[in-house]
């Protein structure tokens, strides 16, 4: 899930930067995007924050 995660990222970060570069930062299309990156990059946190709790409700 995690690797998935960082591909998806990488992708959608080069996504954003093409796009901002062709229509602009404060455009529709560049804000979406940064919103669906986002939501990627907390995904990706809050899964590496997981052992940390899981290793709490073991103890």
């Amino acid at each position: 899930m995690k690797q998935i995660l960082e591909v998806e990222i990488e992708s959608t970060r080069k996504e954003l930067i093409t796009v901002a570069g062709q229509k602009g930062l404060s455009s529709m299309e560049t804000l979406k995007i940064s919103e669906v990156l986002d939501r990627l990059i907390n995904e990706y946190n809050s899964l590496e924050e997981m052992p940390e709790h899981m290793e709490w409700i073991e103890k």
